[in-house]
């Protein structure tokens, strides 16, 4: 591979990175939090309930995680189609997230489920996205482009 397919590989690996930074800033920490609690929450006996239900909400999205993300890890390790299974967790997110826009006052079960949906799909991408990283990057290099993904990650979350 000649020396500019490697850097527009290298390009896209990190901005991924940046795009994924999207999800993590307005669903795990900025945005959805809030929402949750005040407006898909709001017909709950309590803000503390609401925060209760969140706080389950993210519990059950961990538990899956960690119970899905040494699966697929193995699925990426032995199977090829890195970028189908990437594809295919991103478009889950994607689905999980775009159905945000039907949450309303009292819809705390519908957003715990759509960010449900919306989280199990990030995670799945991450592992393909991070397998990916072996196979996009040259041996010597991979550090430096894992660190260029992640602090472009950082500025993509802290410009949203």
């Amino acid at each position: 591979m000649d020396e500019k397919e490697y850097k527009r590989r290298i390009r896209a690996w990190t901005m991924y990175d940046w795009a994924n930074s999207a999800f993590a800033t307005t669903m795990l920490a900025a945005v959805l939090p809030f929402y949750y609690s005040a407006v898909a929450g709001a017909t709950l006996p309590s803000a503390a309930v609401a925060t209760q239900y969140w706080s389950i909400t993210l519990s059950i999205t961990i538990f899956i995680g960690a119970i899905l993300s040494p699966i697929l890890g193995t699925i990426s390790d032995i199977k090829r189609g890195k970028k189908k299974f990437l594809s295919m967790f991103i478009t889950i997110g994607v689905i999980g997230t775009g159905l945000m826009v039907l949450v309303d006052t009292g819809d705390w079960l519908m957003a715990s489920l759509f960010f449900i949906l919306g989280r199990v799909g990030f995670a799945g991408a991450n592992v393909f996205y991070d397998a990916l990283l072996s196979h996009v990057a040259k041996e010597d290099d991979v550090d430096r482009v894992s660190t260029r993904g992640y602090a472009l990650g950082y500025l993509g979350g802290g410009l949203l």
